[in-house]
């Protein structure tokens, strides 16, 4: 070991594997704080920790009293959420351990879509119109209020779990019956039952990658996206830095800013969603840590050689923080999704992707037999490869390309 630094993480998995790589690369001693001894296998970062701590990680008490009745009690040097649904519960777990941690209320808000929007409001952030309903009767006077087409949301899940566009009263209903079925998501944290019904905001679509230091980026970058046809939400291509509207990028990334102080996010990594309306930039939502979905695990690195997950780490430890850029040059990912419900038969196209110029990685999840259907949300993509090109129109449109001409048989 380099260092005799340990560093913990809250139930690594999703973009969170990327923060396990990073510390292990750098030579801290990594514990993993889960919920089940599969986890490192079934998320894919076995092999680059050291120890485990099993805990319920949706118990603040539960998790406090694992690190303190385990041997590294007193001895973390850091403790980093490495999941969204537990980011809130591991700041305030970090503040009764007198650790580094995002401030709880900011945590909070970040995890809770109700709470930032009021936060918004009351700061004067340009965000959506909103009401916070229960009942189908109240999310039809919110509706009205508002005026269709609306959005309707859980105020606590992600990857656009369950999340609807609706331009009636009919389909409104129908929603709300289905998102009120919704309980459970990702690892088993409850949903809450209060929803968002929200103005659809109409618009380009980016995200703003940050790393702040008391309330001012020291890193700061605009991803472009694609999200896929209307009534869904799903994100289907990334593209760092943004090929469009790069003449708005102080103002979008200004939004953002203005948004992170605003639930009180003013240290360490953020991924803040953003549309570009006629109106300006508007709020979508905050995430309290670097952006998932291969943006920061591959397109910051491979676009511009930055390590958003190595400098987290060392802002967690006090130690000095590398904003280094070391590339100057765009990459893109671009998901396979259905275009249809249906049975694979057959997949084409696969075969020339590995040995293109521009591609640096590529996988696909989906198989001869799958049964699959037009994404709802992230969990329904099939698929990704990741190119890199001298401009970002470049990037994208090689990543674009490749996928397009992929061929899904269908029986």
């Amino acid at each position: 070991m380099s260092s005799e630094k340990i560093v913990a993480f809250v139930e690594p998995s999703f973009y969170g594997v990327s923060f396990v790589r990073a510390a292990y690369e750098q030579g801290f001693k990594i514990i993993a704080i889960v919920s089940s001894d599969e986890n490192p296998v079934k998320y894919g970062y076995e092999g680059i920790y050291h120890d485990l701590i099993i805990a319920d990680i949706r118990d603040e008490d539960a998790l406090f009293e694992a690190i303190t009745n385990s041997e590294y009690h007193n001895k973390l040097d850091a403790l980093i959420p490495a999941t969204d649904y537990a980011s809130h519960l591991t700041a305030k777990v970090a503040q009764r351990l007198g650790l580094k941690g995002v401030p709880y209320e900011a945590a909070l808000k970040s995890r809770n879509k109700d709470l930032a929007r009021e936060a918004y409001a009351a700061h004067d952030v340009p965000s959506a119109k909103f009401k916070k309903v229960k009942t189908y009767e109240e999310a039809a006077l919110a509706a009205e209020e508002i005026r269709y087409p609306i959005v309707l949301k859980p105020t606590n899940a992600s990857s656009s779990q369950n999340v609807f566009f609706i331009n009636s009263s009919t389909e409104l209903k129908q929603a709300m019956a289905e998102i009120i079925g919704f309980k459970e998501t990702y690892m088993n944290f409850k949903v809450r039952e209060e929803y968002l019904i929200e103005e659809y905001l109409d618009g380009q679509e980016f995200s703003v990658e940050l790393f702040l230091q008391d309330g001012n980026p020291i890193f700061s970058t605009v991803t472009e996206k694609t999200t896929s046809p209307l009534p869904y939400f799903v994100e289907i291509v990334h593209t760092l830095p943004t090929s469009v509207y790069s003449e708005r990028g102080e103002d979008i990334i200004n939004t953002a800013v203005s948004a992170l102080r605003a639930i009180g996010l003013i240290n360490g990594p953020s991924h803040v969603e953003i549309k570009l309306t006629d109106d300006g930039p508007r709020i979508i939502e905050v995430n309290g840590r670097p952006g998932g979905d291969n943006i920061s695990s591959d397109l910051l690195i491979q676009a511009l050689g930055f390590d958003i997950f190595k400098a987290t780490v060392s802002y967690y430890l006090d130690l000095p923080i590398d904003i280094h850029i070391n590339h100057n040059r765009a990459a893109s990912v671009a998901y396979l999704i259905a275009d249809k419900d249906g049975t694979v038969s057959n997949i084409r196209g696969l075969e020339h992707i590995d040995n293109h110029e521009n591609v640096i990685r590529s996988h696909f999840s989906v198989q001869l037999g799958d049964q699959i259907s037009v994404p709802k949300s992230s969990d329904d993509r099939l698929g990704y490869v990741i190119t890199v090109g001298s401009t970002p129109i470049e990037a994208r449109e090689s990543a674009v390309a490749l996928i397009r001409n992929i061929e899904l048989i269908y029986t």
